[in-house]
């Protein structure tokens, strides 16, 4: 029955296992292991426990077949993946192919053990012992879920109603935010890195808190940006320490932050007010769309703070434009608190204290 007016494509592991693989690619006991074979064993119970092990073969076409589901996702196409999570690296695998989707909800599709060993000896494409080996890998991992469905009495239908509903009614995942937020890097800026500094500073989200009406040239970015390269930027003609990063979301970048200290630059349009102690400031986007409204700013600027600026100053400076709500509520949910609000320009500047 068709629960749902929205069209999904349906991916499982059971297409890869079963319709992709010929039967010539499962090993018999004295054939070369290359792709898949089977383990076979009897637990104290006298249960048998069939294992099927991934050989090398196998293992890559298992994760490019992963990693291709990002195409689909580029083009637009809505997904349903169907997975067994026997080992972590699979859950690993799917993060960083799926980190910049717009929305990854997380299902738990639990059945008593009993039950699934009913349903494998009903279908003709499952050896038996394959539920009980799997079980306990399956059901014990560290992987954490925005909706947990169990099918064990419930008819495939139900289900299906249970996760539209689910879907529904919660417009924001937070399971797959926790875990791409574990996957945030910072790379020191190099050359390379221009093109993408030219992009996101005339993508409409970033030029409009950073660049208002300026048309940004890759010469324009060289210009500004080439000493960032040697950790500087000249102050007047003097030169002091400023330290440039390309922030990344599992090997991909996603934006830029920096960091200084904040008495070393005069500020554009305002005089700073006499602040306490050594402070450092930071200026940091989201350059990647997609990457925007999934908490990512706090974690990532929660994470910064503590690779670099924590150990050597005392707090943090930033000065968002007054109207830019997003940047005032990522800051808040930091631990900024707000200092002065000034009309003309009209910025706030706020402070956190790390020590």
């Amino acid at each position: 029955m068709r629960q749902s007016e929205r069209p999904f494509l349906y991916y499982s592991i059971d297409h890869l296992v079963n319709f992709w693989i010929d039967e010539k690619f499962v090993a018999l006991e004295n054939e070369p292991k290359d792709w898949f074979f089977h383990d076979i064993s009897i637990d104290e119970q006298g249960n048998r426990l069939t294992h099927i092990v991934d050989g090398p073969n196998a293992e890559q076409l298992h994760w490019d077949m992963i990693a291709s589901l990002s195409v689909l996702i580029e083009k637009g196409y809505d997904l349903i993946i169907d997975e067994v999570l026997w080992q972590n690296e699979i859950f690993d695998r799917y993060v960083d192919a799926l980190c910049f989707a717009n929305k990854v909800f997380v299902v738990k599709v639990i059945c008593e053990l009993l039950e699934c060993e009913r349903r494998e000896q009903e279908r003709d494409d499952r050896f038996i012992g394959m539920a009980r080996a799997l079980y306990p890998q399956v059901y014990n991992n560290r992987v954490i879920y925005d909706l947990e469905i169990d099918t064990t009495s419930n008819t495939a239908n139900t289900a299906a109603q249970q996760v539209i509903r689910y879907v529904e009614s919660h417009k924001e995942p937070k399971a797959f935010i926790a875990y791409i937020s574990n996957k945030i890097t910072f790379t020191p800026l190099e050359n390379e890195h221009f093109s993408l500094l030219q992009r996101w500073l005339n993508t409409e989200h970033v030029a409009t808190w950073w660049s208002k009406d300026k048309a940004w040239t890759r010469a324009d970015v060289e210009k500004k940006y080439q000493t960032y390269l040697q950790g500087f930027k000249l102050s007047g003609t003097e030169p002091k320490p400023l330290h440039a990063f390309v922030i990344e979301c599992a090997n991909q970048p996603i934006g830029y932050i920096q960091y200084y200290d904040v008495n070393d630059f005069a500020r554009e349009g305002y005089d700073l007010p006499h602040l306490k102690g050594k402070l450092a400031a930071i200026d940091f986007y989201i350059g990647e769309k997609q990457y925007l409204n999934k908490n990512l700013g706090v974690v990532l600027l929660k994470q910064f703070m503590d690779d670099y600026i924590k150990s050597v100053y005392a707090g943090v400076f930033v000065d968002p434009d007054t109207a830019n709500i997003a940047a005032m509520r990522t800051y808040e949910k930091c631990g900024f608190e707000v200092v002065k609000v000034l009309n003309s320009p009209p910025i706030t500047l706020m402070i956190k204290k790390l020590k």
